[in-house]
């Protein structure tokens, strides 16, 4: 009995040992990514849509590098956008990012997925 007492101890002891040091290793992992999507900033300055159907958006960069991904207007990924030049921006660059709209509209809502997060910002045309 007392054999069978000290194994049902064994095992529920590695079993929160387990779960503990797993959801320390979460905690961590978590922690880390926020440090680094806060070091990484990208601020939307200027966002308008021209009369010739073109998207232009303007960001800058804080003090640390930063890898754009994805454009999506109205949660509809743009290919080919952002142009082969604008997917990786030194810390402070203020740059146009500049995309062809494949039905012009009003007024968009504009996503940037980048290594710090995401940013939306509406775009209304001029």
């Amino acid at each position: 009995m007392v054999i069978i007492v000290l194994g049902a101890l064994v095992l529920i002891y590695a079993h929160f040992n387990a779960v503990i040091s797993l959801s320390e290793s979460l905690f961590s992992k978590s922690l880390t990514e926020y440090s680094v999507s806060m070091r990484s900033l990208m601020v939307v300055t200027a966002s308008y849509v021209g009369s010739d159907g073109v998207l232009h958006v303007i960001v800058s960069v804080g003090e640390y590098p930063v890898e754009v991904y994805s454009v999506y207007v109205d949660d509809v990924l743009l290919e080919g956008c952002p142009g082969e030049g604008f997917r990786s921006l030194r810390p402070y660059d203020v740059v146009e990012i500049a995309c062809k709209l494949p039905q012009p509209q009003g007024v968009v809502r504009v996503k940037i997925s980048y290594s710090g997060g995401l940013v939306e910002v509406l775009a209304s045309e001029i």
